[in-house]
């Protein structure tokens, strides 16, 4: 299994016991600075995967559900 797929899953993890917890805290600039490094190295992977290509992680205010959505998408396209 590829080192970007485990990250995924670790970010997918996270996001999960995140939104289980009802944490109000958006996820920090670090994780989704690893969220956004994640999607584009699976998009340089992967560029005929349309679904992966459409995802947009560039805005300032994404949430935890953002970040697991886009995780499970790169888990699917390179796992």
């Amino acid at each position: 299994m590829s080192e970007l797929v485990n990250q995924a899953r670790g970010l997918i993890h996270t996001a999960g016991e995140a939104i289980a917890a009802s944490t109000k805290e958006p996820p920090s600039a670090a994780t989704a600075m690893l969220a956004r490094i994640i999607v584009s190295e699976a998009k340089k992977q992967r560029p005929d995967n349309l679904l992966l290509q459409s995802i947009d992680l560039d805005r300032n205010n994404l949430d935890w559900n953002d970040i697991r959505a886009a995780m499970k998408v790169v888990v699917r396209a390179l796992g």
